[in-house]
């Protein structure tokens, strides 16, 4: 590959503070100038916008920042889908300060399917992320995530739309997670931030992988190449500049394989443009 050649990124996960962050301008130019096309836009957390949950209504205010935002980064020329729904900490949190698990269920649920009537709406592109909390936590409170989880598949099967998982760490949620999409026909149940080591698992079983865009991990991945996406998880989150992964530096990642015969152009592109414009059923940018 030509040294000067432009290698498109499409960032399959990533967030953005429009209050407190690099700004969406500012993140939309360096985005775009390093090769990206396509950034899916995740909401982040109630709390990061100083929004108080008591009812599933309460989830607008987060859906509408984040669709908003969406907006002005697709002003730049990138291809933004959205995807809206409440985190797993966000129950884990309520369970915590003490709310009854069956309340906090219905909540979660009732806020998942308030998303859904977004995405009918074409407001959003997708659901999530929904799963299980990677920390340890109590029985109850990994029983009500993984209820919620199994509805977010479900009503990602009713609506033919990706869905984001964030699991916890090893074979058997994935296999939880695979189980419940085979049950109900949910084809586009992406396991965010897998490691790479478990990404061939994932995609065996039917799933998406979106692996961390950091060398070693998408080399542990090999075998999932051809079916697997990558993301950053950008926090923008100024106290923690460019965490998890610089969306900006997923080019020279992927340009320091290229150029080390590490990875082929096909292969590159696949992971980059045609898999995620598959995923979203978007035009690729080749």
């Amino acid at each position: 590959m030509s040294e000067n050649r432009i290698i498109y990124v499409g960032d399959n996960h990533g967030h953005l503070n429009p209050l407190e962050g690099m700004g969406v301008e500012n993140f939309a130019k360096r985005f775009r100038a390093s090769g990206g096309w396509l950034y899916v836009l995740v909401n982040l957390l109630s709390w990061n916008f100083n929004i108080r949950i008591k009812s599933p209504q309460d989830y607008r205010k987060l859906y509408d920042i984040t669709i908003s935002t969406a907006k002005e980064l697709r002003r730049s020329g990138l291809i933004v889908p959205v995807i809206i729904g409440p985190h797993p900490a966000e129950a884990t949190k309520k369970i915590e300060e003490g709310v009854e698990p069956s309340e906090v269920a219905e909540l979660m649920i009732k806020a998942y399917e308030l998303a859904a009537k977004y995405v009918k709406l074409g407001r959003a592109q997708g659901l999530g992320e929904a799963g299980r909390p990677h920390r340890p936590v109590s029985k109850k409170v990994m029983e009500t995530c993984t209820e919620i989880m199994f509805k977010a598949i479900e009503l990602a099967a009713e609506l033919d739309v990706p869905l984001h998982l964030h699991l916890d760490a090893g074979k058997k949620p994935i296999e939880l997670a695979a189980q419940s999409a085979r049950k109900v026909g949910a084809s586009k149940v992406v396991v965010h931030h897998v490691r790479g080591e478990l990404a061939y698992y994932a995609a065996y079983l039917g799933l998406v992988p979106s692996v961390p865009a950091r060398r070693n991990e998408i080399l542990a991945a090999k075998r999932a190449w051809d079916k697997m996406v990558v993301e950053s998880d950008f926090l923008d989150d100024p106290r923690r500049p460019g965490a998890v992964v610089a969306p900006w530096s997923i080019s020279k990642t992927f340009r320091r394989l290229l150029n080390t015969g590490q990875m082929s152009c096909r292969q590159a592109e696949k992971i980059l443009v045609h898999n995620p414009a598959k995923l979203y059923s978007v035009k690729p940018v080749l």
